[in-house]
């Protein structure tokens, strides 16, 4: 395989880079999956073996394609590599050794719900009235263990600095989270955040386990590694602590999942944790014209901590973005809506007009103007969205 015929420069750089520590800064739309995927097959094409590498992703559909793609290019079987979200992964190894946390065969994976009912009956078995004690609901007591775990907070840090409100009655919301862990292990189920916590467990108190599967993965591999958390990025040092191959790709400047427990301290100081890291930039975009580029460019500027990177648009000129200030929300709707009959009037189909906003109840104001104006409209949410 020619790979210097299917990548830009820097791309290539990536693939074909040696072993040891690199962190690849992917700007936005710069072709960091293909560049991931090459450079899973450049391994392959050297003699290393699918089952000695890890490709950590943020979805399972994303490394089911990546895996698909590689396949194709290098035409061989590539079953025995691993590749997933680190959840899947997680669940992986602990079949195979959570008993040494007490764990029976057959452990139960707990989803939200599943999780927010055990919560729920755990607040109920302590006595607490939740219709005349101000205590907060499963959900919420669910979020605070979960950035708890993945932050590597304690519950009384994670209250104080997020949930205040909620400080005078600290004392009994750890007693419903010990009771919820108790009840977790007697019942043998796991919730998502235990997968990893667990996993890093195994990884940090067993040294039988951590010789296995650092020796294995003689190449690691991890995609949006801005978006990862505490506890991820101490699992993989874990695992990268025999051969030292990892490959890590994001851009901090792309980081939104904070509110999750996600830290993008863990690209930036990637250096720091690895002084002998290679770092190579992608800044060719293949996404936007170059007038969005500038715009993007000018927002991150100034940033006071980050990978300076200066993204070049592969794509010809088109229309400068517009900033519109708006004093309010109903300012806002009655422009958006004259924009949109603007764009009807010189005769454009209202069904290639789409307007974007950050959560659901923002629409509500552009749903009545619209309404008020005869614009016929459909609405979009979540999941039905995609």
């Amino acid at each position: 395989m020619t790979f210097k015929d299917h990548l830009n420069p820097d791309q290539l750089k990536a693939v074909m880079a040696g072993e040891g520590p690199i962190l690849v800064i992917a700007g936005a739309g710069s072709g960091k999956t293909r560049t991931l995927t090459y450079r899973v097959a450049r391994l392959l094409a050297d003699g290393v073996r699918p089952e000695n590498i890890l490709l950590a992703t943020f979805t399972n559909k994303a490394a089911g394609e990546m895996l698909f793609r590689v396949g194709v290019l290098t035409g061989t079987e590539i079953g025995h590599l691993w590749g997933g979200t680190f959840h899947h992964l997680a669940n992986r190894v602990l079949r195979r050794y959570g008993y040494l946390l007490g764990y029976r065969p057959g452990y139960t994976i707990l989803d939200s719900d599943d999780s927010v009912k055990l919560i729920n009956s755990c607040i109920s078995e302590m006595g607490i009235d939740k219709k005349t004690e101000k205590f907060p609901r499963g959900n919420i007591i669910g979020d605070i263990t979960g950035y708890s775990l993945n932050t590597g907070q304690d519950v009384e840090a994670v209250v104080l600095k997020r949930y205040p409100y909620f400080n005078y009655c600290l004392e009994e919301i750890t007693k419903v989270l010990d009771l919820y862990k108790r009840k977790k292990l007697e019942s043998n189920a796991m919730d998502f955040d235990d997968l990893l916590v667990n996993w890093k467990e195994l990884l940090s108190g067993s040294r039988q386990v951590l010789e296995e599967y650092a020796g294995r993965f003689r190449h690691i591999l991890v995609d949006e590694y801005q978006d990862t958390s505490k506890v991820q990025a101490d699992i993989i040092d874990l695992l990268a602590s025999r051969h030292h191959n990892l490959m890590v790709v994001g851009d901090d400047s792309q980081s939104i999942y904070s509110f999750r427990g996600a830290n993008y301290d863990n690209i930036l100081n990637f250096p720091e944790r690895y002084p002998d890291a290679q770092m190579i930039k992608l800044e060719t975009n293949y996404r936007s014209t170059p007038e969005i580029l500038h715009l993007a460019n000018k927002s991150i500027d100034n940033n006071g901590r980050q990978f300076h990177k200066v993204l070049r648009a592969v794509r010809q000129s088109g229309p400068r973005p517009v900033l519109v200030p708006a004093g309010n929300v109903l300012q806002q709707a009655s422009f958006v809506v004259s924009r949109i009959m603007d764009l009807l009037r010189e005769g454009l189909p209202a069904a290639e007009i789409a307007v974007l906003y950050r959560a659901h109840y923002h629409s509500m104001e552009l749903q009545m103007e619209l309404t008020r104006r005869g614009i016929p409209f459909e609405i979009r949410s979540g999941i039905r969205f995609f």
